[in-house]
């Protein structure tokens, strides 16, 4: 099979601009990546669309339930331990979730890239671009369900005189998070916070920008709350990086099949959806929308969504 390369058009294409729109350091990221894939056809495309049912046939998961939250304050305990043990490798921070050497998604086909690493460089690349682009002007960041913090520590490396707050329903990320900043003295704090059910009394100070990475998703749909609370605190920006069911094409199989995934799994659905009629209502502008037509083996985690709060 021929291996074609996701170029540095490709991800203009990908993100929703112009080449001229990749800054330099974006640039230089893709030209020392191994970014080489072939398509998967025929026979063995087959064989993956198979095991690809039958996961979404025997998977057992179900998002949102008490027993994920053992799942995630076990992870981050095991990352945490494993950041430590490392003497601060942040390498260690990479969420497990984030898998190496397999087929994924590429503008509706599954593919299989050179470097086993891809959708983690690939993401590296569109966070890159993402912050570069989106939070500059911002004095403080706060990213809501923050996890390991590998997003903080990017940001951290950005810009270094910006105020950094991760927050998480979980106490073994809060404690992750603080022991990054505790270990390379970057300005990042950990703060316990459920986004289902938001505590009021914490404050998004002025001239902030907010973003999710992945975790809008673990809501299982009860994410009101946590809009209500953005409405009210009024962030200058708010970004989303989250998969988003209302973007596939149903009418693609390949779409079709990542639909299924996300539903089996109770993934949050209509947060799109909710935020239109939020604009509707003139309470928020909508910036951005942007399908990435890229993603993991299941589905697309990698779609994003700018907005923010209007002062009506």
């Amino acid at each position: 099979m021929k291996k074609e390369d996701f170029t540095i058009k490709d991800f203009a294409c990908s993100f929703g601009i112009d080449v001229d729109d990749i800054s330099n350091s974006c640039k230089e990221l893709i030209s020392e990546t191994d970014f080489k894939y072939t398509v998967i056809e025929r026979e063995e495309r087959d064989k993956l669309l198979l095991n690809v049912i039958k996961k979404i046939e025997s998977d057992k998961q179900k998002i949102g339930t008490s027993e994920r939250e053992k799942v995630w304050e076990q992870g981050w305990s095991e990352n945490l331990k494993e950041f430590v043990k490392s003497n601060g490798d942040l390498k260690k921070l990479v969420p497990k979730f984030i898998r190496s050497n397999q087929a994924i998604r590429l503008n509706q086909k599954y593919v299989m890239p050179s470097n086993p690493n891809f959708e983690l460089d690939y993401f590296s690349v569109f966070r890159l671009w993402v912050f570069n682009e989106y939070l500059k002007d911002f004095d403080n960041i706060y990213e809501f369900g923050c996890g390991t913090g590998f997003n903080l520590v990017v940001l951290s490396q950005l810009y270094p005189k910006k105020n950094l707050y991760g927050l998480d329903f979980v106490p073994s990320s809060v404690n992750l998070v603080n022991k990054i900043s505790e270990m390379y003295g970057w300005n990042i704090s950990g703060h316990l916070f459920d986004m289902i059910s938001p505590d009021e009394k914490f404050e998004i100070k002025n001239n902030s920008a907010v973003f999710t990475f992945g975790s809008v998703e673990q809501l299982a749909s009860k994410f009101d709350a946590f809009l209500q609370y953005l409405l009210k605190s009024k962030p200058k920006l708010c970004i989303h990086m989250e998969p988003t069911i209302e973007l596939y094409d149903e009418n693609n199989f390949i779409d079709y099949l990542a639909i299924k995934f996300h539903k089996k799994r109770g993934y949050t659905e209509n947060f799109l959806t909710r935020l239109k009629e939020l604009e509707k209502q003139n309470k928020i502008e909508i910036l951005k929308v942007k399908r990435l037509f890229f993603g993991s083996l299941y589905m697309e985690g990698f779609s994003y969504i700018i907005w923010r709060p209007k002062d009506v």
